[in-house]
């Protein structure tokens, strides 16, 4: 079944195929894809793909500035912490998973980082989150809030919002469990 609906009132060469919003392809295009490898050269085939990514690269600048937009194409804080003091894993109403290390030295976080399985937002939004952290006393980490983080990143869409709210909640977790070890260890110290 093709992917483009013929409703015989536009052009089918400059109509989108159906599913448009997941999709930025032309008919003409998922054609001229379609055909045989041998019959395409690697001109006509980058100039499709840089088409495609160029759109794609324009929206998420529209939608995550030009900061965040930075941030996503390279990512900074993102990975585990083998030697973490504090971990916490918390899945968002949306279904993605934030994941927070956080190393303390003294009363400031010295390292922080964080993992997602979910979407460019909460990616940046991990990203954000834990450069605002690093360096920061315990004190301060507890006071963050996604508000925060979202006037970090300047420009965020609305229905994403939640990523930055996410991140902070996941990375508050995290502190408290190394507060939570630190108090174990005092306890077990006879302190």
């Amino acid at each position: 079944m093709p992917m483009w609906k013929d409703t015989g009132k536009e052009s089918s060469r400059e109509r989108p195929c159906e599913d448009a919003a997941l999709c930025r392809v032309t008919r003409a295009e998922h054609c001229f894809i379609g055909r045989k490898k041998d019959t395409m050269n690697d001109a006509e085939f980058d100039a499709i793909v840089n088409k495609i990514q160029g759109e794609v690269f324009a929206e998420a600048k529209d939608a995550l500035g030009e900061k965040g937009f930075e941030r996503w194409r390279n990512p900074k804080f993102c990975g585990k912490i083998a030697d973490a003091d504090g971990f916490a894993r918390v899945k968002g109403s949306c279904g993605d998973t934030m994941e927070m290390y956080i190393q303390v030295d003294g009363e400031r976080a010295r390292e922080v980082s964080y993992m997602t399985d979910g979407c460019a937002s909460s990616s940046v939004a991990g990203s954000f989150t834990a450069e605002l952290a690093t360096g920061k006393t315990i004190e301060e980490i507890f006071e963050l809030s996604g508000a925060d983080v979202l006037k970090e990143i300047g420009c965020f869409p609305e229905e994403e919002e939640h990523c930055a709210y996410l991140a902070v909640q996941t990375l508050q977790e995290a502190l408290n469990a190394y507060m939570v070890a630190q108090t174990k260890k005092t306890r077990a110290a006879g302190g």
